[in-house]
C-alpha cells in the first residue's frame, strides 16, 4: 500500500486526475442519464410506486452500471453501455415469465394482502408487511377514512398502495382521527360501562363492553378499551 497522507487535498478532491477530466465526467454523466432514460421507457414508465421486486432489483444493479460509468475512467462506455442494456434485457425476460409462470409469480411477486375485515385490523396481514396498528390507521387516513367502522375491506396491494372498500352504512368503531399517537388516551379516562359499545384502542375490535375490567382483546390481546365512536 502507497504512503498516504492524511486530508491531503489533492489526493481527496482530484486524485491526480487532470482538471479536464471534470469534462469527461460531466459526458458521461450525461449519455448515462440519457441512456438511462431512454432504457426506463422501455419498461412503458412504470410508476416508483408500483415497483415490483424486479423492478428493485433493476433500480439497483442499473444503478450500479450507470455509477461506474459516470467517473470511473478505466470503464470504458461501450462496457457500460452493453452492461445496462443486459439489465434491462433481462429485467424485461423476468417480467414475462414471472406473468406466464404461476410458480414464478408466487415466488417473485408480491400478494395483496388484508389490513382490515370489517372494521377490525387484521393483525396478521399487518405483520406480513411489518405494519404496525398505527401504521395501518395512518394510510387509512390518507384515504379520507375517520372511524374504522367505516371499513368493510381494506387491502395493501402488490404495488403497495391500500385499496379501501367503504361501507354502504358506516358502524360503529374506533375513530382514528386525530391520530392516536398524536391524542393518546390520558390513564385516568375510564373504560365503557357494560353495555356500552367498545372499541379495542389498538385493533379497532367492537363489541359489547366487557363485564369485568382487563379483559384482553381477542384479536390483538390488548387490554385497553375506549367508547366506540357513532357511526356517521
Amino acid at each position: 500500500m502507497e504512503n498516504v497522507i492524511p486530508f491531503e487535498v489533492g489526493r481527496i478532491w482530484f486524485d491526480g486526475a487532470p482538471w479536464l477530466f471534470l469534462l469527461e465526467i460531466i459526458f458521461r454523466s450525461t449519455l448515462a442519464y440519457l441512456y438511462c432514460f431512454l432504457l426506463i421507457r422501455v419498461l412503458n414508465g412504470r410508476a416508483v410506486a408500483q415497483m415490483s421486486m424486479t423492478d428493485m432489483v433493476l433500480v439497483i444493479a442499473l444503478g450500479s452500471a450507470v455509477g461506474d460509468l459516470t467517473f470511473y475512467e478505466d470503464v470504458p462506455i461501450i462496457h457500460a453501455l452493453a452492461a445496462m442494456t443486459v439489465i434491462i434485457l433481462v429485467t424485461k425476460f423476468a417480467d414475462r415469465a414471472i406473468h406466464n409462470q404461476d410458480f414464478l409469480k408466487s415466488a417473485l411477486s408480491n400478494s395483496p394482502i388484508l389490513l382490515v375485515r370489517d372494521g377490525v385490523i387484521d393483525m396478521a396481514g399487518a405483520s406480513r408487511r411489518d405494519l404496525n396498528t398505527l401504521e395501518v390507521m395512518e394510510l387509512l387516513r390518507l384515504d379520507g377514512v375517520r372511524n374504522l367502522g367505516e371499513v368493510e375491506w381494506a387491502f395493501m396491494e402488490a404495488g403497495g398502495q391500500v385499496s379501501v372498500f367503504r361501507f354502504d352504512k358506516p358502524r360503529p368503531g374506533l375513530a382514528i382521527v386525530p391520530p392516536l399517537d398524536l391524542l393518546p388516551i390520558p390513564p385516568n379516562v375510564p373504560s365503557p360501562e357494560s353495555g356500552e359499545t367498545a372499541s379495542c384502542h389498538c385493533c379497532g375490535l367492537t363489541m359489547a363492553a366487557p363485564p369485568e375490567p382487563g379483559r384482553s382483546c381477542p384479536n390483538c390481546g390488548r387490554s385497553r378499551w375506549v367508547v366506540a365512536a357513532p357511526a356517521v
